[in-house]
């Protein structure tokens, strides 16, 4: 029976990359409320804490029976020899009755271990979710990058075309022709490489959602859209980080775990009723059975149980500590990254877009020579490929808030 149990919770899972990818056809894009959404729900890790959950509801389901112990039938029959021959019986049944309120104690021992689960549960959701949403931006920016590498081939192009006829014209050395062809190979080149950092971001999106395969995703989304985050930035309470509050749990469940032990160390009682049928007559008899701790006073456990309490209070206490500055930390990043994008956005991006479209007209005037304007054009590049990188940096900075918090608002329920 367990083995068939352990088949029904695993073979869904194997199934469950095809059932999902048939959700999700090429056609569709992955918008960030999707990406959360099927991360929170279809992620392996998931997957995988609740059926953790399962197995704690399991043994809340095994702490509520009455007791461990179940009754026991003695039985003998045997010939007794002698002079005459008879048959003796001896038949008894014993019934154990458990001390010390160990069933109540059993039980809120498995429900804080549930409760502690259910945590886990919310922080692997936690981690899944900010695991996606990374991959997510990342994708968004490969395709921004790979958009810039395809605007610097047809510029090439155009830049081509100008140099070949000004050279016609004898306006312009071979050598301008020459830089200008290189210029388009090297776009081209750069094409391709990004089609390559496209495929393995698409990839690691894919894997994140538990797809086994990123090649038709398509994802929908503005990488300069960071109002997701700013909706977490003000965010303070601890109350919604998961891992503390397992941490909390876990010394709700110590405890418990003492009130246990301490409930075990109390012996039980049974109770016996015999029948015995010995040289023709019956016999019946009724008596206590009782364990006398002298040998095993059941005092390690206790001490375990009150040390793994000790263990969990400080651990509970330093995890908060930890908590509180790590969401002040990711703040401040989150903040000092949007501020480098508003920056280049403000002064940088403005200044070299108007330096670029001056020098592309001064060489079309025979002001400046190609060479001179692809040390513009390079520099703008330069420029746009670091606003990108800024972008992606504000969003995994804003990512990290969102995780530090415990709270992604599209998915989270208010």
């Amino acid at each position: 029976m367990k083995n068939w149990i352990r088949y029904i919770l695993v073979l869904p899972g194997l199934f469950l990359p095809m059932v999902l990818y048939a959700q999700i056809p090429g056609g569709v894009p992955l918008t960030l409320s999707r990406v959360i959404e099927l991360a929170g729900t279809k992620s392996p890790e998931v997957l995988l804490a609740a059926t953790r959950i399962a197995e704690e509801e399991g043994r809340i389901t095994g702490a509520q029976v009455r007791s461990l112990e179940n009754p026991k039938l003695e039985a003998a029959l045997g010939p007794r020899i002698g002079p005459t021959t008879t048959i003796d019986v001896d038949v008894g049944v014993e019934i154990p009755f458990e001390r010390g309120g160990k069933r109540d104690r059993r039980i809120a021992a498995a429900r804080a271990g549930l409760q502690r689960e259910k945590h886990a549960s919310d922080n692997a959701r936690r981690q899944a979710i900010a695991i996606a949403v990374g991959a997510y931006y990342r994708v968004l920016q490969s395709e921004e990058r790979l958009r810039l590498t395809e605007d610097r081939k047809a510029l090439a192009e155009e830049l081509f075309r100008v140099a070949r006829e000004r050279h016609q014209g004898g306006d312009a050395p071979l050598f301008d022709v020459n830089l200008a062809q290189a210029e388009m190979s090297r776009a081209e080149s750069a094409i391709e490489s990004e089609k390559g950092f496209l495929a393995r971001a698409r990839a690691v999106l894919a894997a994140s959602l538990g797809l086994p395969s990123g090649g038709d995703l398509r994802v929908e989304g503005d990488l300069k859209d960071r109002s997701f985050f700013d909706a977490v930035s003000s965010e303070t309470s601890l109350d919604k980080r998961p891992d503390l509050l397992i941490t909390l749990a876990e010394v709700d469940a110590s405890r418990a775990g003492i009130a246990l032990a301490e409930a075990q160390a109390k012996p039980d009682i049974a109770f016996r009723v015999g029948y015995r049928h010995e040289e023709g007559d019956d016999i019946i008899q009724a008596g206590v059975s009782v364990p006398l701790p002298f040998f095993n006073p059941g005092k390690g456990p206790v001490q375990e149980a009150r040390a793994r309490s000790d263990r969990a209070r400080i651990d509970a206490e330093a995890r908060k500590a930890a908590v509180s500055f790590e969401i002040e930390g990711a703040r401040r990043s989150y903040a000092a990254a949007a501020e480098s994008v508003r920056l280049l956005e403000k002064d940088g991006l403005p200044l070299q877009r108007e330096s670029e479209a001056m020098a592309r007209e001064s060489y079309r005037a025979g002001k400046i020579n190609l060479a001179t304007l692809l040390l513009v054009r390079r520099d703008a590049l330069d420029t746009r490929r670091e606003y990108l990188e800024r972008l992606l940096e504000a969003a995994e900075a804003g990512v990290d808030l969102a995780a530090a918090v415990g709270r992604f608002h599209r998915s989270d329920n208010p």
